[in-house]
């Protein structure tokens, strides 16, 4: 068969269904192989957006997403969806075209070494020259972005290595020569050394002020059951990150809200106070840690992360323990002291948490005419979700409202871009999501100037019918960066406000409803309608106030102790 043969043959052994992604000279013949096989490619109006989308795709529905881009401008307009892919670890396989290989190194049209370009942004790399190595190449590349840490990962393919032809005994020899590649790199290179499950069980026993402290690698590994049961066996609190929303209800009674820059006051006066901190698939980034050499001072921290590059990284752990919380997790439940509610040794701490919560809970603004508080937007958004919608935010002050005021009760079913903080994910992400998950409702959550940076993708929408819900907050502005400017720079607003366009014609130019709605009970209506009553895509553009701030907030470089509340 020909190499675009062999590659559409093991994507659709992966069990991959969608593609998302731009053709261009240097991919055509693949393109033309996947138009004659099951696999459907979804044709996006940027290659940015096909990676986002791809992205949102893996995490709504736990498979691999799969991108596709040409050569040379092509894979670098995907650089930034693998970067953003690769801070919260997501599972996304980008293919990306090359010119033929007897014009590598020629500076011939649309070459660029994305192969080299790339290396920094993802877990790996390849580059493949002979058209037998695709299967092997493809289906190590899908293990590396599913396996340990999951991630983004490229394989570059030259023009001609797609048209030229490998006999099955060709792919059988490259096949075996991988697999005995891959069994020398995995030898262990270090004694195995047994988890320290006494000293932790002992810790845990001892503890008064527990919390614990989970990420986003709960939710990428499935474990969320086994931390809401390690929770409720042992009575201690919990707390997330942005990446671990929904991986504990979040009307749970245990649960105290997300850590760090914009987390609840109790949340992070919690970490401040604790005792012993038991950290499951988290990266302590610096956006919950404030400033490191004030975080958790009174606490023993446990960190447990299928990476051993995150244990000690950022916060020094007392007891660092390397596994697959998908292993580790059944242990520690089982580890754990079984507590009475009613004579608890945590009594005590659980008292000083619920003054804490009453004394300082989320604020919610009073209404207003023709406006409607972003705050109140989410309070209302939120009682009319469905457990199982999900909901893909973009980058900004929509984002920590978000995180704040929504609950949400299942693990993946909300998320966003954080570790790279990519404005114009949300909307190609939930773009993707809806693709992945066509029986549900995705609805993106987007701030006006994040929303603008991949609007283009309403075209997709539109030709495809996708329906997806897109609720656009517009503040006329980049509102966080108009927030710091107004707290911590002299309210010189440069470069912050936006003269944007009216965002109900644009949806109606691409061919997709739109709508403004700047009644709370407008709003509450139009979200207690079923979707069949209102089937997507469609635009809901709501106004906000411009000087609506986030508040909690924990100015940069401050202590998790030094929450302004507003």
């Amino acid at each position: 068969m020909k190499g675009s043969e062999w590659i559409c043959a093991t994507l659709e052994g992966l069990g991959v269904d969608t593609i998302f992604g731009i053709p261009g000279g240097a991919i055509l013949p693949l393109v033309e192989t996947l138009s004659q096989r099951p696999i459907h490619l979804i044709l996006t109006r940027h290659e940015s957006a096909a990676a986002h989308a791809a992205d949102g795709y893996a995490r709504a529905t736990g498979r691999l997403g799969v991108a596709l881009a040409t050569s040379g401008p092509g894979g670098t307009n995907m650089v930034t969806g693998l970067v953003t892919a690769m801070a919260d670890s997501v599972p996304v396989l980008a293919i990306i075209g090359q010119v033929p290989t007897t014009l590598l190194g020629s500076d011939a049209f649309q070459e660029a070494d994305n192969f080299s370009i790339t290396l920094p942004a993802v877990k790996h790399s390849w580059r493949v020259t002979r058209p037998a190595d695709l299967p092997a190449v493809l289906k190590e590349a899908a293990r590396t972005a599913m396996s340990g840490r999951p991630g983004p990962v490229v394989v570059e393919i030259p023009k001609d290595v797609q048209l030229l032809e490998a006999s099955e005994e060709e792919v059988a020899a490259a096949e075996a020569a991988f697999a005995m590649r891959r069994a020398l790199d995995e030898r262990p290179r270090i004694p195995r050394v047994l988890f320290p499950w006494t000293r932790l069980r002992r810790l845990m026993r001892e503890a008064r002020r527990p919390l614990i402290y989970i990420g986003g690698g709960v939710v990428a590994s499935d474990t969320a059951p086994l931390v809401r049961a390690l929770a409720e066996r042992w009575g201690a609190p919990v707390a997330t990150t942005l990446m671990g929303i929904g991986a504990m209800p979040s009307d749970h009674p245990q649960f105290l809200g997300m850590l760090g820059m914009h987390g609840t006051w109790t949340a992070n006066n919690a970490m401040q106070s604790a005792d012993l901190v038991v950290a499951l698939g988290a990266r302590f980034d610096d956006r919950v840690t404030g400033r490191v050499s004030d975080f958790a001072p009174h606490a023993t921290i446990v960190h447990v992360d299928v990476s051993p590059a995150e244990i000690g990284k950022i916060v020094m752990p007392h007891l660092g323990i390397v596994a697959d919380l998908r292993e580790a997790l059944p242990r520690i439940v089982a580890l754990a002291p079984h507590y009475n509610r009613a004579d608890s040794p945590l009594a005590d701490w659980w008292q000083t948490l619920r003054t804490w919560q009453r004394e300082h809970p989320l604020r919610m603004p009073a209404p207003m005419n023709g406006q409607i508080p972003a705050a109140r937007v989410m309070s209302i958004l939120s009682q009319h979700l469905r457990d199982d919608d999900v909901v893909v935010t973009e980058v900004g002050q929509h984002q920590m409202w978000a995180a704040l005021y929504l609950t949400r009760r299942q693990p993946r079913t909300f998320f966003s871009s954080g570790g790279a903080g990519t404005m114009g994910y949300g909307f190609p992400a939930g773009l993707g999501a809806q693709v992945g998950l066509p029986d549900r409702r995705v609805v993106v959550l987007a701030g006006d100037g994040s929303f603008q940076m991949n609007l283009q993708e309403i075209a997709t929408l539109a030709q495809y019918r996708i329906p997806l819900w897109i609720v656009v907050l517009n503040n006329a502005s980049h509102g966080m960066v108009r927030q710091w400017q107004d707290l911590f720079h002299g309210q010189h607003r440069e470069g912050s406000l936006l003269d944007n366009p009216d965002f109900t014609k644009v949806a109606d130019a691409f061919g997709i409803r739109g709508m403004a709605i700047n009644d709370e009970a407008a709003l509450a209506e139009v979200f207690s309608l079923p979707p069949e009553e209102m089937p997507g895509p469609v635009l809901i553009e709501v106004r906000v106030p411009l000087d609506e701030n986030v508040f909690p907030m924990v100015p940069a470089g401050q202590s998790l102790s030094m929450v302004l509340e507003g």
